[in-house]
């Protein structure tokens, strides 16, 4: 297995295994603050979350070669309990797909039409890092997000995940 596979499915799993312990902190938070507007990029903890899931599986179809013709967002996960479900399904799918991922399959070039129009295409291993990363970002911001709204946001860093591996 090369280092960049190694990294491509730790970099995934790493992702799975924060967003589960952030959605979780979630319990802790009151349902009106889940919705409360904060100034951040996707309204609310409830928007942002719902993003990142949107773009994961938008990427993920990508992957598969069976894209989504839209990101799923705000309008389909418009309750903290249908984001939850929405990433349960598809953890078990980004599971699967990190356990059969090839070195071959991330050198290889992947196609899909952005949401301007334009037909992008890079070796699979290019999105693939952007899809761990932007999720990061994004979690970053929830964790900002729960601070200014008084809570405590639990430690999602990687290091903390290699730890406890």
């Amino acid at each position: 297995m090369s280092s960049l596979l190694r990294a491509s499915r730790d970099l995934l799993a790493y992702t799975v295994w924060a967003d589960r312990i952030q959605l979780a902190a979630f319990e802790q938070v009151d349902p009106d603050d889940v919705e409360r507007e904060t100034g951040s990029s996707h309204r609310s903890l409830r928007g942002t979350v719902a993003h990142m899931l949107g773009a994961q599986r938008l990427w993920l179809s990508r992957f598969l070669g069976n894209p989504l013709p839209t990101l799923p967002g705000d309008s389909e996960y418009p309750s903290l309990d249908a984001v939850r479900a929405g990433f349960d399904e598809h953890w078990a799918e980004l599971e699967f797909f990190i356990a059969s991922l090839t070195d071959e399959a991330l050198g290889a070039d992947i196609a899909w039409t952005n949401d301007r129009g334009e037909v992008c295409a890079q070796p699979m291993w290019q999105p693939v890092l952007h899809t761990a990363t932007h999720d990061a970002y994004h979690r970053g911001q929830v964790t900002t997000m729960l601070r200014q709204l008084g809570y405590q946001p639990p430690s999602t860093d990687l290091a903390t995940y290699f730890a406890g591996r």
